[in-house]
């Protein structure tokens, strides 16, 4: 009887003692009794943490998940259980199968652990009355009840925990595998109201960004728009401390307008969103009506409401280089650090990567070599074969995977595997034969010419113009250039100490030129350092063609060549041409000579001459009528080498009522050197069609 007394006083005194707490303190200790928290709050103005771990809270262990703290769910647990708790859930990062766990929440209450696959997860929420989905793949499983990600709203646009309340009272925690793997981690405990708590969170906090949201605009900041197993994608951000308004944005691409998709009605500051095409197999926003092609177009994207725009600009190429697909974030593509097939990172809500310290200037970065054309490989061009080499003038040594090159409309990262140091190579194109060197960064060049502009750039929009297209010599500039001959040989501009010229003949002895590339393209030097210049003697015209050719009786004007001969040891590797018309228009061509024999141009192929391979000016032609100029010059010094002056009457002969055409030929008599009129001696062949043609192109009387 006084046990009973004893016990009932002491618990009248336990209340009473309770009472005298304020209510700060009974918050507290509510609190902490709980062992299921749900938090909320779309207007955390930092960047969260992002977690799925077990945790400190108030002296109790806890496993915690999703940003913290802006969206996140605790349940802390009895410290018996922690040690195999902790097993399991690193049995879940390793995507490894476990047998399930049951122990204690902080509470008393029991709770169950385990890893799953899909299918095993799926049995276990088959009957569930509400969800909280933060893995799209569980929004196809029923068409009961549940929230996903329009009715909430995460700084990143990341998978994340989804809870699921089944009809026997219980909440089943499911958190998705980590990338590609395969194994879920499931947590299923009892948490009376927790439903009601989160739907209740939720609208409150909805509602009052609803009430608080702006009119402005957030900003796009990446995109992706190759098609892959990926799916094309865009992604706006918001870089503000308020939430902005959803209704009326729009986005626009070459013509097409599309209304953004609602969700909470808003989005909340510094939150990123991701939207994709139907198809795409991550966390995103379906968006329909948007043209996913236009994106690899050059042009912009624009995000609108009334009265304001943001435009994004595109990159005009494709995103995908080699093996690699990259996303373009407006200024450059993507940097990865590590080797791997999807370079980008969709729903990363920093708008910018910090670049490391060691990260190359683009100032520093010289063009050394250029080749529009491509390169001849077992007697075939292949034009896609084109390439820039870059020199790096910089003390440091530095990475360039932050870097990108553009080449005309052509705009591609670059990637190679180390650091560079002064003086080192840099070699971009599609070159099969350079798979491999730890300087070689992939890219095909489509649609380039030698004039077109080429400029490097960072991600922080640094950018230097290594090449504007504008070829100067000190004779000075030339209408057109010449890099291909009719065979495919091409020949590469070089660039060094702020001098342009054509690529010269590679010395013989070179390891380049024995090689299986270097004797098809022995005026190019593709990944290696040779831009030589040396002292040369004079080139001369030795025939003109003037008129053309006869065809039986049909004319055939694209057949007017040019034939310079320089037999010394010390040939020129290029030469300045002046066409000069009656009338007084001036073209100029820079055009390269052959080695130690003559060199032909023309404007292509020859219909009478098909077996003789000439230097190709596609725009090539010369005046047949009034008095006319041909000059050659040293196109570095601007010296005259040689001059033929003509007209309709000669040298060489153009017969128009008996179709009989004659070149102009140069050669010695008596030590004198004159033109006269071509005669035909077997050399080179000639079409059986073209008997009254006489000329002999590359052939030397």
């Amino acid at each position: 009887m006084r046990t009973l007394i004893f016990t009932f006083v002491s618990i009248i005194f336990f209340i009473s003692a309770s009472c005298k707490q304020d209510s700060d303190s009974e918050l507290v200790w509510k609190e902490t009794e709980k062992s299921v928290q749900f938090l909320y709050d779309p207007f955390y103005k930092e960047y969260p943490r992002i977690l799925s771990d077990l945790v400190q809270e108030n002296g109790q262990t806890c496993f915690a998940s999703g940003e913290d703290p802006n969206f996140k769910i605790q349940v802390c647990i009895n410290e018996e259980g922690i040690s195999q708790f902790a097993q399991i859930l690193s049995s879940w990062k390793e995507d490894t199968l476990v047998s399930e766990f049951n122990s204690l929440l902080s509470d008393g209450s029991e709770y169950r652990i385990g890893t799953y696959p899909f299918s095993g997860i799926k049995n276990k929420i088959e009957t569930y009355k509400f969800a909280l989905i933060g893995d799209r793949k569980f929004n196809s499983l029923s068409s009961r009840l549940a929230w996903d990600r329009s009715q909430f709203n995460l700084k990143n646009h990341f998978k994340t925990f989804s809870i699921f309340f089944l009809s026997n009272g219980t909440y089943i925690l499911v958190l998705s595998p980590f990338g590609d793997r395969d194994v879920y981690l499931g947590l299923s405990f009892r948490a009376p109201g927790l439903e009601e708590e989160i739907q209740n969170l939720l609208r409150a906090k909805n509602e009052i960004g609803l009430e608080t949201c702006v009119s402005s605009l957030p900003i796009v900041t990446e995109i992706f728009g190759e098609t892959s197993s990926l799916g094309r994608w865009i992604e706006i951000y918001n870089p503000n401390t308020f939430p902005i308004c959803e209704e009326g944005m729009e986005l626009g691409l070459f013509g097409t307008k599309v209304s953004i998709p609602k969700t909470t009605g808003f989005l909340s500051p510094y939150e990123s969103r991701v939207y994709a095409e139907d198809t795409a197999s991550f966390e995103r926003i379906s968006l329909s009506g948007i043209k996913w092609a236009d994106l690899k177009k050059p042009g912009k994207l624009s995000l609108t409401r009334e009265g304001l725009s943001f435009e994004f600009n595109l990159p005009g190429t494709g995103y995908l280089f080699g093996e690699t697909y990259y996303s373009w974030k407006g200024n450059s593509f993507s940097n990865c650090e590590t080797s791997s097939k999807f370079c980008m990172d969709p729903g990363e809500n920093q708008t910018s990567e910090p670049e490391s310290k060691s990260s190359c200037d683009p100032n520093d970065f010289e063009l050394e070599e250029l080749n529009p054309n491509g390169l001849l490989h077992k007697h075939i061009l292949h034009e896609d074969w084109k390439y820039l080499d870059l020199i790096y003038k910089g003390r440091k040594i530095c990475d360039p995977s932050s870097l990108k090159i553009n080449w005309g409309k052509n705009l591609f990262p670059i990637r190679i595997s180390r650091k560079i140091s002064e003086g080192e190579l840099l070699s971009i194109g599609n070159l099969p034969f350079l798979l491999g060197n730890s300087s070689y960064s992939f890219s095909i060049f489509k649609s380039v010419a030698a004039t077109d502009k080429v400029s490097l750039s960072n991600s922080k929009g640094i950018e230097k113009v290594l090449w504007d297209g504008n070829f100067q010599t000190p004779k000075g500039s030339p209408t057109r250039i010449v890099l291909q001959k009719t065979n495919g040989e091409t020949v590469s501009i070089c660039f060094e100490n702020g001098n342009i010229f054509l690529h010269p003949y590679v010395n013989a002895d070179s390891d380049y030129v024995q090689s299986e590339i270097g004797l098809e393209n022995s005026r190019t030097s593709a990944g290696r350092k040779f831009c030589p210049r040396k002292e040369v003697d004079k080139a001369k015209f030795s025939e003109v063609s003037w008129m053309g050719s006869y065809q039986g009786v049909d004319p055939i004007s694209k057949d007017r060549f040019l034939e310079f001969v320089s037999l010394s040891e010390n040939y020129p590797d290029s030469a300045y041409l002046e066409i000069i018309q009656g009338n007084g228009t001036v073209i100029s061509i820079l055009l390269p000579l052959e080695k130690e024999s003559l060199t032909v141009l023309s404007s292509g192929k020859s219909i009478c001459f098909p077996q003789t391979e000439f230097w190709k000016d596609t725009s090539f032609s010369l005046p047949s009528s009034g008095s006319n100029i041909l000059r050659v010059y040293d196109p570095y010094s601007g010296e005259l080498w040689d001059e033929f002056i003509y007209t309709s009457s000669g040298p060489g002969i153009n017969d128009t009522r008996n179709k009989i055409r004659k070149s102009a030929y140069s050669k010695m008599e008596y030590g004198s050197r004159v033109w006269s009129v071509s005669q035909y001696l077997g050399k080179p062949y000639r079409d059986p069609g073209c008997a009254l043609t006489d000329a002999h192109p590359g052939i030397l009387e």
